[in-house]
């Protein structure tokens, strides 16, 4: 029996529906299962990396009044001290109550500690309520050991956190991949039958997996930013509100990194600078007659206080740069003064380590709307790193031209070179690059992160390459 063009047509309709369908309940089973993994991350890594920080404010809290309660005896400051214990121990049970069974024998680790750290100190406070003597020294220790145990155990449990995090933003790419791949096999099936089936099919299913796909690339990348806007099914759009909410997490998690940096690099600041000041009124001799050994020490701290001070200071720029209240002064103004000056602050360092320096450019610089102080650093940074892992007898040049509507500076060295896995991550915070042998120097991988982002935010470039003949180059760029 012929069938007829109607019955023809309602099988074929009927055949790409019903494997429209039965990949339709495929697909939003796959965004179930993505939802799933992200609430997942939500509502328990999440909290987790939040109880982490909260537990790890409340023991320093607690440390700092039982120090200055075994002092003083001040019964304020141990009330201070009870109030922070029980925000610990409170923190604890909640994160306990939350985890999962992964990381609850880090939190009981850290448990297990915590009432070793409160049986010592009960034995410290006895004995100083009862006003007798004990080996002050030797129960200080044991409670910096506890408590350093305490926040190692802390940092380890945000460390697993993380890591399973990244796990499950692995399976949320390649549920989408596989998503992906059925919905192109329900695009060539569908083609058989009606092209624009298929194609509705394709638009409706592939364009929102793609972009939950790249979000998701984006996330394990550390970018954070952004919200993912998708016209799509309920689903899909819920599942895409858990994306933007779960960046947004991230996002202030990042920011309260940040934040955690620059507090406890304004907190350093005031002591190193009393530690520098007190070092040299003992060097002018104003507490007294010193001999030549302990002026040679007085001096190793007064060199490392300054260096301190040069580290807390480029924290702190860095945290106000990354949270974006770095102040700029623009105006216009031309390179090369800018550039003679940083040449000229570093002369002493290079003769000290006979270093050639060259600088050279290349006619009349056009004016830039730059701010010279910020520019300044930048340039400092550069041409001091370039120094640094330049040896005896080495040769740095500085150079810049005009060119293509941009000027171009670029600092060279005859160092050792960018070992070629660091050249990705070199200006990366606490990113450095480790040459071997005699040219190894210490720092503190801030000055290169700082110099990009004063060229960023002077709508510049840079970037870093190893010269084929020796050494490396820096090279920014800002435009006219």
């Amino acid at each position: 029996m012929r069938l007829s063009l109607f019955t023809r047509l309602f099988i074929g309709y009927v055949a790409v529906f019903a494997l429209a369908g039965a990949v339709g309940l495929y697909a939003i089973e796959e965004l179930r299962g993505l939802d799933r993994i992200t609430r997942s991350i939500l509502e328990k890594d999440n909290r987790i990396v939040e109880f982490e920080k909260r537990l790890a404010d409340s023991h320093l809290s607690m440390v700092r009044y039982e120090r200055k309660f075994v002092i003083t005896r001040d019964p304020v400051l141990f009330r201070e001290f009870e109030r922070f214990r029980g925000d610990f121990e409170r923190a604890l049970d909640q994160a306990s109550a939350v985890a999962e069974t992964t990381v609850r024998p880090l939190l009981d680790a850290v448990r297990a500690v915590h009432q070793r750290y409160l049986e010592v100190l009960g034995e410290e406070l006895e004995s100083v309520r009862a006003d007798r003597p004990y080996p002050a020294a030797r129960i200080k220790s044991e409670k910096d050991r506890l408590s350093d145990q305490i926040l190692a155990g802390l940092e380890k449990l945000k460390s697993e956190r993380h890591r399973e995090m990244l796990e499950k933003v692995g399976e949320l790419a390649e549920a989408g991949a596989r998503a992906r791949r059925v919905a192109g096999g329900v695009t060539i099936a569908g083609l058989f039958f009606i092209l624009l089936v298929s194609l509705a099919i394709t638009r409706s299913v592939t364009r929102p997996v793609s972009l939950l796909k790249n979000k998701t690339g984006e996330i394990a990348k550390g970018r954070f930013d952004g919200d993912l806007r998708i016209v799509s099914p309920p689903e899909i759009s819920e599942l895409a509100a858990s994306f933007n909410l779960m960046c947004r997490k991230l996002n202030e998690i990042d920011r309260m990194k940040a934040d955690f940096y620059a507090s406890m690099s304004h907190e350093l600041r005031t002591p190193l600078t009393s530690i520098k000041e007190g070092t040299g009124l003992l060097l002018d001799g104003i507490g007294g007659e010193t001999t030549e050994r302990q002026k040679k020490l007085l001096r190793i701290i007064a060199e490392e206080s300054n260096r301190l001070i040069g580290l807390v200071n480029s924290l702190l720029d860095l945290s106000k740069m990354e949270a974006g209240m770095m102040s700029y002064s623009f105006r216009r103004s031309s390179l090369a003064p800018l550039i003679h000056q940083a040449v000229g602050e570093i002369v002493p360092l290079v003769e000290a380590k006979q270093i050639k320096l060259e600088t050279e450019i290349a006619g009349t610089l056009p004016d830039l709307n730059l701010d010279p102080e910020r520019i300044l650093q930048a340039l400092r940074n550069l041409i001091g790193n370039a120094v640094k892992f330049t040896p005896k007898n080495g040769l740095v040049r500085i150079a810049a031209e005009a060119v293509d509507g941009k000027v171009r500076v670029s600092v060279k060295d005859t160092g050792p070179g960018i070992p070629p896995e660091n050249l990705g991550t070199i200006f990366e915070k606490f990113q450095q690059a480790r040459p071997q042998g005699p040219y190894s120097a210490n720092g503190t991988g801030l000055g290169l992160a700082i110099a990009k982002h004063i060229i960023t935010s002077h709508s510049g470039e840079i970037w870093a390459e190893n010269d084929p003949e020796q050494g490396s180059r820096f090279t920014f760029a800002l435009p006219f």
